[in-house]
């Protein structure tokens, strides 16, 4: 919704080290920076719904919150080409009447599993010690377009990647856990 000028320095060092990402963007944002966008989905990042206008979700009627996300996706759309399956909630507001409208809408819901709260501006140090320290198989990283981000950036790549970690984004950890689930109800209904 915001990070306009950061988001640049970001897609380099996502591109530098062959890294696809997730963007969640409001359709608002959209709107104002048609270009960014572009440049997101010709990166080869996903490109998520965040909503139209970065509302507290909770506090709307479900019409409210269908116009909210169906806002933000027809700006989407319009920009990029294509329309977004990946729908993350502003604030991080969820819960089951939120998860079932988008799920209705045809999204899957997304949320973080650490948050580096970056849109405080700690300093770099801090932001890699909410990340590296922390991290854990299949985990889904906020991270916001400010300036201590992009700095951050490179260090908690180079660690993750000492680590052995890969780093992809969100549909491809939904469809490799969609697969290993597949997997596991077919061995259980394997006869002996």
């Amino acid at each position: 919704d915001w990070g306009e000028e950061y988001l640049p320095g970001l897609l380099e060092i996502l591109n530098e080290e062959d890294i696809k990402a997730t963007f969640f963007v409001t359709g608002k944002w959209a709107e104002r920076q048609p270009e960014l966008v572009k440049q997101i989905v010709n990166a080869g990042h996903d490109l998520g719904n965040h909503g139209h206008g970065h509302r507290h979700l909770k506090n709307l009627s479900n019409e409210e919150l269908v116009k909210e996300i169906t806002g933000g996706e027809k700006i989407l759309q319009a920009v990029s080409g294509q329309k977004p399956r990946l729908f993350a909630p502003a604030y991080g507001e969820v819960d089951d009447r939120i998860s079932r409208v988008a799920s209705q809408l045809g999204y899957e819901v997304v949320m973080w599993s650490l948050d580096t709260i970056d849109w405080q501006n700690p300093d770099v140090a801090t932001i890699v010690k909410r990340v590296v320290p922390r991290i854990h198989n299949d985990a889904i990283i906020l991270m916001h377009p400010t300036k201590p981000t992009v700095e951050a950036l490179p260090q908690i790549i180079k660690q993750l990647k000492k680590e052995g970690y890969q780093m992809i984004p969100v549909s491809a950890l939904i469809a490799a856990t969609t697969d290993s689930k597949s997997e596991k109800e077919t061995s259980k209904n394997k006869q002996p």
